[in-house]
This record gives structure tokens, C-alpha cells and sequence, in this order.
């Protein structure tokens, strides 16, 4: 999996042979239309994955509107409102997406091990299967938004830009989160045996 250094994207270099015409066409993809392609190959679990994300990111982004509406912004920290009904479901549902993303990366071992057997660069397996997840759960973030402000309306005196930062902090939190599981759970599993990745996966 050759990475280009002149384009501004890794590339990877695949072959596809056209059997009619008996000749051999070299196609390149980038990191971002091959996780694309994974995504549509797998669209029964894509879509699966993502309505469940949206009905997640709805009650994280609702407890992060409550908290901005409160107490003006959210700590990860402070345990001050944690018999509060917004910081556990804020709480409740982080611990769910870092769940859903976690299972994500599993789903993708048998990819993993076929990459690496095939040759593949550890970092490329990182950043191709987080790039995945990220397409994966944006529509969902951005669902989850559209169902907030359409359908739950907030106080009269919440305004656009509490709204505003409210939102950047989700899409902040989901970039965290996201990154804290794919990282290490995409780079633990290319340690693992490629052929014992692709056996689980079967």
C-alpha cells in the first residue's frame, strides 16, 4: 500500500483488470474515496451503525445544549451535577458513542489483517479505518443536530451563540472520542496475526 508523497492525500495504488479487453488499468484511490468505498460496501451495517449514532448524538448534543443552558459550558471534570439528570446523560451517552466506535473497529478486523497481509503500513490502517468512522457518524452528528434545533426548542433566553458553542463542543467531543478509541483499537489490532484477523472475521 505505496503511500505518494505528491499529493496532498496518501494514495493507494490498486490494479483492476478489465477481462474483455485483456488489458490491465491502474486505478488510484485515496484514503478518504477508499474508506467511501468500505462504507458502501458494508452499507446494512453502515446504516445500522448510523441510525443508532443519530439517536445517541440526539440526547448528547440535547445534554450539552442543557448544560451550556445551566451552567454555561460543560466540565469533564466536575462531579458538582453529577445527581443531575443532564450530566449522566451526557455521561451515559459519550460512554455510548466510545461504545458504537469501539464495535466499529471490530467490525473491521478482517480489513485490518487483509491490509497487513497483504503488505499494508500500520499507519495507513489507522488512518483509513478512523477516516471510516468519522464518515460513517458525521451524517449522524449532523442529523442529530437538524432533530435538536428542529424539534427541541430551547429557552427564550438561549441564544444563537450559546447554540452555537454548544454544537462546537459536541463536534469537538465527537472528534475526541473518536480518535481516542480508533487510534489504539485500529493500532493494537494490526499487531494481531493478519490470518487470525481474517479467521475471527469469518
Amino acid at each position: 500500500m505505496p503511500i505518494s508523497n505528491t499529493s496532498y492525500f496518501p494514495i493507494l495504488v490498486g490494479k483492476k483488470e478489465s477481462y474483455a479487453n485483456s488489458v490491465l488499468e491502474v486505478i488510484q484511490l485515496t484514503y478518504i474515496s477508499f474508506a467511501l468505498r468500505l462504507l458502501v460496501r458494508d452499507r446494512l451495517y453502515s446504516l445500522a451503525y448510523g441510525l443508532v449514532g443519530t439517536l445517541v448524538f440526539t440526547f448528547l448534543v440535547l445534554a450539552v445544549r442543557i448544560h451550556f443552558h445551566l451552567y454555561a459550558g460543560v466540565s469533564l471534570t466536575s462531579i458538582v451535577s453529577f445527581d443531575k439528570s443532564p450530566q449522566i446523560l451526557f455521561y451515559a451517552t459519550s460512554f455510548a458513542l466510545m461504545t458504537l466506535f469501539f464495535f466499529h473497529c471490530l467490525h473491521s478486523l478482517g480489513d485490518i489483517g487483509v491490509m497487513m497481509a497483504v503488505g499494508g503500513n500500520r499507519f495507513g490502517c489507522i488512518l483509513l479505518h478512523s477516516l471510516s468512522l468519522f464518515f460513517l457518524f458525521l451524517p449522524s452528528f449532523l442529523l442529530a443536530v437538524i432533530l435538536n434545533l428542529g424539534l427541541l426548542s430551547p429557552p427564550p433566553d438561549f441564544g444563537l451563540f450559546a447554540e452555537v458553542k454548544s454544537i462546537f463542543t459536541c463536534l469537538v467531543l465527537f472528534l475526541f472520542l473518536g480518535i481516542l478509541v480508533s487510534f489504539p483499537t485500529v493500532g493494537i489490532s494490526t499487531f494481531i496475526d493478519p490470518y487470525q484477523s481474517i479467521r475471527r472475521q469469518k
